[in-house]
């Protein structure tokens, strides 16, 4: 009896075994598959102009490559433009065709048109290329064909899948909506900026969350230890405190209520500044990023710009950084350890940047600073923006003369993050406003609507998508 009881249990066990693992199996099978990994030119039309030597052209991805490798084959022809006489590629082509190899994890592919040395151009020379094949499980995006003008253009419409680079919020991107281009930069290769202008101003890098707070010591040799007991609990993006507002720059961008102070003309009012660079992108998402560690900064004016001087907190020798303005930037940028770099574009060639950032919120006591993530600031050097709901007009029937009713704001922040969704606890999901839309005027007085039509692609965030249309 005894035996067939343990008999009888183990069978049972046995079914109840099969049974779960069909189950599971066919679990698995319903999972449904991932969507098609599209490859994308950044735009339909874009130009080199008369000033640029070449173009990097990035080809997209809605999701990072998960198979060891893949092909992607673009192929060009030329109007009124030769290969080898007028233009190049890197890699080269070869019969008119671009041959590219991508690894596996990666978020995009690039290849880079060259103009040849002492070439000369008229300005009627376009290239078009075209994704012609891929490979595992790479397929021709919505824009798969890309033309290249050798003369500035005046864009009459365009969609760009933003290069943010994932959802750890690598770069800040700034977009030139009349050229149909961005600019992809890592948030992380610069600590400070100096405004080209007639005033002596500083602003902190808001997108890897930097504060400052001044000393009364004017001395860098003087600064030690002892002067900033306290500092690493209340200069954090995790204080919580209103004090901390004070040693951010203004989330408007208004360059009379930055951190740091104006650079006086006299080096003695210049007092010293203690720098949190903040964090670094992380490497995962989830994790927190790396500290990018402290400076004590005392910054003095030039003949031609500023003289940065900077040392780790306790030291008693210090480095400098001569940064020149430079008339056609809004800023110029350096970084402690790279001295004065590229960031963003000259200050009529951008509109508006996609990036992490330093804003404001209230949770009852006053402001505090608080990290955003996908904000939207808009070009302080003459850019204006407005927003519109689609209750009061719908974005394919704005028209030109409906700009007149338009009240256009200069601040920085003005679209910010009101053109998105965030998850709630009701299950709701992040996405895109989709009863509102914008109206940029743009340096040159041009005016565009634009909609955001994304706020990721392939699932991962750090990858929106924009629409916009000139309104004549």
């Amino acid at each position: 009896m005894k035996n067939t009881i343990t008999h009888w249990i183990a069978a049972k066990y046995f079914a109840l075994s099969i049974c779960s693992a069909a189950i599971l199996t066919a679990c698995g099978d319903d999972e449904p598959a991932l969507p098609d990994n599209l490859v994308n030119f950044p735009s339909a039309q874009q130009s080199i102009t008369e000033d640029e030597s070449e173009l990097d052209v990035v080809l997209s991805f809605s999701r990072a490559l998960d198979v060891a490798t893949a092909d992607i084959t673009v192929e060009l022809s030329g109007e009124n433009i030769a290969y080898g006489t007028e233009f190049t590629t890197t890699p080269a082509a070869s019969n008119d065709v671009i041959a590219l190899t991508v690894a596996e994890g990666a978020g995009q592919a690039s290849f880079t048109v060259s103009k040849v040395d002492g070439a000369l151009f008229d300005g009627d020379e376009v290239i078009t290329f075209t994704l012609s094949t891929s490979s595992n499980g790479l397929l021709p995006g919505t824009t798969a064909t890309m033309t290249l003008s050798f003369a500035e253009i005046l864009a009459a419409q365009g969609q760009i899948d933003i290069e943010g680079g994932g959802a750890t919020y690598p770069n800040k991107v700034f977009i030139d909506l009349s050229a149909n281009r961005q600019t992809a930069v890592n948030r992380d290769s610069w600590d400070l900026g100096f405004y080209s202008g007639s005033d002596f101003k500083v602003i902190l890098n808001s997108s890897v969350t930097m504060f400052a707070q001044a000393l009364e010591k004017t001395d860098l040799a003087e600064v030690t230890a002892t002067d900033t007991v306290g500092f690493a609990a209340a200069m954090s993006i995790n204080a919580f405190s209103t004090a901390a507002f004070g040693w951010i720059d203004d989330p408007s961008g208004d360059l009379s209520k930055t951190a740091i102070a104006e650079v006086s003309a006299t080096a003695d009012e210049n007092v010293v500044y203690i720098i949190n660079r903040g964090e670094a992108p992380a490497a995962t998402v989830g994790a927190p990023g790396e500290s990018r560690g402290w400076k004590k900064i005392k910054i003095t004016q030039t003949a031609d710009g500023y003289l940065l001087q900077y040392a780790d907190i306790s030291a008693t020798t210090f480095e400098e950084i001569e940064i020149d303005k430079v008339e056609a930037q809004q800023f110029v940028y350096a970084h402690f350890e790279d001295g004065v770099v590229d960031v963003e574009p000259a200050k009529d060639k951008w509109d508006i940047a996609w990036t992490g950032f330093m804003n404001s919120t209230n949770f009852g006591s006053g402001l505090i600073p608080y990290y955003f993530q996908d904000i939207v600031l808009q070009n302080t050097a003459g850019v204006e923006t407005a927003m519109v709901l689609t209750a009061t007009k719908s974005y394919e029937s704005f028209s030109s003369s409906d700009i007149a009713s338009l009240e256009f704001s200069e601040s920085q922040a003005t679209i910010g993050s009101t053109w998105r969704v965030t998850g709630g606890p009701g299950g709701s999901q992040p996405g895109v406003h989709e009863d509102r839309f914008y109206i940029i005027k743009d340096a040159s007085g041009n005016y565009y609507k634009l909609k955001f039509t994304a706020l990721m692609q392939g699932g991962e965030r750090g990858k929106p998508q924009i629409a916009y249309e000139l309104l004549d």
